[in-house]
């Protein structure tokens, strides 16, 4: 942001976490969250009414509880879609999406998304259209795509004007001028800035307003003499948010207002208002917020000369959140300097290559121009230790006093750059033996589960055709030994009872041997299987998107397996008495969520038991990935699974 210790880019102060809900009028809550609850338990509501209960919910939960509010929109959206109400359908399917995007699960709202599109198109819903636009835009922007970002959102400007929807008009402004900002075009920002002022000012939208003054304060304190504008539209829209009560838009006033005194050298205003921002974010629990606060206390830390503070910092920042792309790049770009003080050499190349890396992956105009940063940083910054040392000595002596840090620096570079390409084989050869060993543990486990599904398929075959056969000939031949023999009313009792054991035994039997190795998945595949599965349990839920092709066999027992164990693990230990089974399947991935209602654990302080440490290395198995959000609302596994195109096609 300023200088050579940059803070995070603020275009529309983490509008990239303001979700632009305006896909439907935003409800005035008549009733609290808990009371819809309770009304959603009266059994004497239309499908309507439950409808828009489910609505409620859904939108209510969604930035404070994003697993809560995914549930109900599933429950909304399939009675919607029993009751054939396409309007609704399509909004459920956005909650979802947005659930995803407050979650950073960004591949699934990418899903949710797509499929909201096509359905709000086929109604012709043109106004919640330009929303789907707009969320597509601010999708974008969050990932660093700034012209698919912009491509969006005049899309949605383009349909919006014509319809003439001044609302919807004011966000898209907003977010078409947060993208110039974080493009560095603020001639531009401040023109679509301006355009969605006059509309917030015209229907006396307060909350626009606030956010609009955000962003007014994020661009002046980038302009030379903008200092008391900067701070003036900060503390506005503070004031603003803080009466709204909205505390993630009042978090990113006081993160602006930091910027403001940050950019101006007052680093004790910085500070104070850095450490608000920080113990607000941390009591909404909202990560990327967090994440902002930990890397401007960094950067502040390091003008303030609290070297192993601002590194600190800095790393808790890049552990909180890195899918941000502008927060991992200031970060990548600090660090080294950070890293220069505190004499880490190693740690200082580390970041470097990071940095260069993160430049190369986002590669346009404006880091083509920065790929030569970090050495700028460093020159300059032995500029000023230079100029502190010397600023009461003439001015030519300043100078040479700069040049010959500047050879020393370059002649440092050259050194160290030797050392690394020195070192450089033996580093090469040490990833490839972890790499080799990696592929070795995966082989091995992969042995392992085929054999254990091998010996399943056994033991079921054994169980049910021999063991069962010999348990059914035993009660068949059972009243021919009784024949014509006259047996006391005791006795009668006593063989009558034999054979009703030998009957459950019998069930029971078959029960364990389906169970070891279903049929239905054998025959029908994951679908089926998992319905008759969740059909047995009350409390279960099963829903599905998707294709309904074959997966490969060992991937559909190892899906299976795991959702099996979840579900018992739900029923055993969680104690959950609701639970929430998604499958979705697409032509090059699958994926299938597990969500109960139970007690949840601590995921910090409590390890995981060898259910989840065996699930945990059958998704490993398949170079999957499994995500598990706890909470004493309940618990949500996830699990994503990429389709090679042999899988594919099997």
């Amino acid at each position: 942001m300023k200088r050579y210790i940059h803070r995070v880019i603020q275009g529309v102060p983490h509008l990239s976490l303001y979700l632009l809900i305006a896909l439907v009028p935003m409800i005035s809550f008549g009733q609290d969250l808990d009371s819809l609850e309770q009304l959603l338990a009266k059994k004497k509501l239309t499908e309507q009414e439950r409808i828009d209960i489910y609505m409620e919910l859904a939108q209510g939960y969604l930035n404070d509880d994003p697993i809560r509010s995914r549930s109900f929109s599933l429950e909304g959206h399939d009675l919607a879609e029993t009751t054939g109400n396409q309007k609704s359908k399509a909004k459920f399917l956005y909650y979802l999406g947005s659930s995803y995007y407050v979650s950073m699960v960004f591949d699934s709202v990418t899903f949710y998304l797509d499929k909201t599109l096509i359905l709000t198109r086929q109604n012709e819903d043109k106004d919640d259209e330009v929303s789907i636009l707009k969320m597509y835009g601010q999708l974008y922007r969050r990932q660093g795509q700034y012209e698919k970002a912009l491509e969006r959102y005049f899309e949605a400007a383009k349909l919006g004007e014509r319809l003439e929807e001044d609302q919807k008009m004011c966000d898209v402004y907003m977010g078409i001028g947060g993208t110039y900002h974080l493009m560095q075009n603020d001639s531009q920002a401040l023109f679509y800035y301006g355009k969605a002022e006059k509309i917030a000012l015209k229907h006396r939208n307060a909350q626009n307003l606030g956010d609009i003054y955000l962003s007014l304060s994020s661009v002046y304190k980038n302009e030379e003499g903008g200092k008391e504008k900067a701070i003036h539209y900060a503390k506005e829209s503070l004031k603003i948010h803080h009466k709204s009560g909205s505390r993630s838009n009042e978090i990113s006033a006081l993160q602006t207002l930091c910027g403001a005194y940050f950019q101006y050298d007052d680093y004790t205003n910085a500070m104070k208002y850095a450490e608000e921002a920080l113990h607000l974010a941390k009591e909404i629990g909202n990560t990327n917020l967090i994440a902002h606060s930990y890397a401007d206390i960094s950067s502040i830390s390091y003008y303030m000369q609290q070297y192993e503070k601002s590194a600190k910092t800095a790393l808790v920042a890049l552990e909180t959140d890195s899918t941000d792309h502008h927060l991992k790049l200031t970060i990548f770009s600090n660090l080294p300097l950070i890293y220069a003080h505190l004499g880490n050499l190693d740690a200082m190349e580390e970041y470097m290559e990071r940095y260069k890396t993160a430049i190369d992956n986002h590669s346009n105009e404006t880091y083509q121009n920065s790929l030569s940063a970090m050495e700028v940083k460093y020159e300059t910054e032995k500029k000023e230790i230079k100029i502190a040392a010397l600023e009461k000595q003439r001015q030519l002596y300043i100078w040479l006093g700069i040049a010959g840090a500047t050879v020393l620096l370059i002649a440092l570079a050259f050194a160290f750059i030797r050392y690394r390409l020195a070192v450089s084989k033996r580093k090469l050869a040490e990833k490839e033996t972890q790499r080799l060993e990696q592929e070795k543990q995966l082989v091995a486990v992969q042995a392992t589960l085929e054999g254990e599904a091998a010996e399943r398929t056994r033991l079921a075959k054994d169980l049910h055709d021999g063991l069962g056969g010999m348990l059914s000939a035993v009660k068949m031949n059972l009243p021919q030994v009784k024949g014509d023999a006259l047996l006391e009313a005791v006795d009668v009792a006593r063989f009558q009872t034999a054979l009703g054991m030998l009957d459950d035994s019998i069930q029971e039997l078959r029960r364990v041997a389906h169970h070891m190795m279903p049929e239905s998945l054998l025959r029908y595949g994951l679908k089926v299987s998992l319905a008759d599965f969740c059909a047995a349990i009350p409390t279960a839920n099963f829903h599905y998107f998707g294709n309904e092709a074959r997966l490969p066999g060992k991937m559909e027992i190892m899906i299976y397996r795991c959702i099996h164990e979840l579900v018992n693990n739900a029923l055993k230990h969680a104690g959950a008495s609701h639970i929430n089974l998604q499958l979705v399947q697409e032509p090059d991935r699958v994926s299938f969520t597990v969500q109960d209602d139970g007690k949840g654990f601590d995921q910090h302080t409590v390890s995981e038991g060898m259910g989840l440490q065996n699930i945990r290395q059958r998704v490993d198995a398949f170079q999957g990935k499994l995500d598990i959000f706890s909470s004493e609302e309940g618990t949500e596994v996830h699990v994503e699974l990429e389709l090679t195109k042999n899988e594919q096609h099997d």
